[in-house]
């Protein structure tokens, strides 16, 4: 009993809620919350509308967002002798020592940077096959590109990539 009486306002024997000038439940309820005319309603609607002309966005802000959604990283892996010779995704024969890449969904023909995230060295490569098929990665590099930014006998390296525009 005592903790309703805490939180919720003490009543009078007529079942009038007993509230202090000052007290804050005062305040809330002589709170205008829907517009009582057509002038208050037309104040609430600017305070709330963008101006023509005003930035939305920094333009600062919307580019760092833009690249940050071009570079990504992940597991690489390369593959080589077993496939050279044959013809990829994309229609081309494979060749071990060009500098290309198999990627899951990227257009065939896309160049991308590739970056080892250790060493710092990159690699340019273009898309010409499907690939990985392993869950955990995101590129399989020619033997020639994985070798330009590692070593083959890693096998697997993490990498930095970004879509390179036209």
């Amino acid at each position: 009993m005592l903790l309703m009486l805490t939180i919720f306002p003490i009543a009078n024997a007529d079942g009038r809620v007993k509230v202090e000038d000052d007290s804050i439940l005062l305040k809330v309820l002589k709170t205008n919350i829907v517009p009582t005319n057509e002038k208050q309603f037309v104040e609430f609607a600017k305070a709330d509308t963008i101006e023509d002309g005003a930035d939305t966005i920094n333009t600062e802000l919307e580019d760092f967002v833009n690249k940050s959604a071009e570079v990504a990283t992940g597991v690489v892996s390369w593959y080589g002798d077993k496939f050279h010779g044959r013809k990829t995704a994309s229609g081309e024969v494979y060749d071990k020592n060009e500098l290309t890449a198999a990627h899951k969904t990227l257009p065939f023909g896309t160049k991308i940077r590739v970056t080892n995230i250790k060493n710092g060295k990159s690699v340019v490569v273009e898309i010409n096959d499907r690939g990985p098929y392993a869950k955990a990665r995101v590129l399989d590099l020619s033997k020639a590109a994985f070798n330009e930014i590692g070593h083959v006998n890693s096998g697997i390296m993490q990498v930095e990539y970004e879509v390179l525009e036209d």
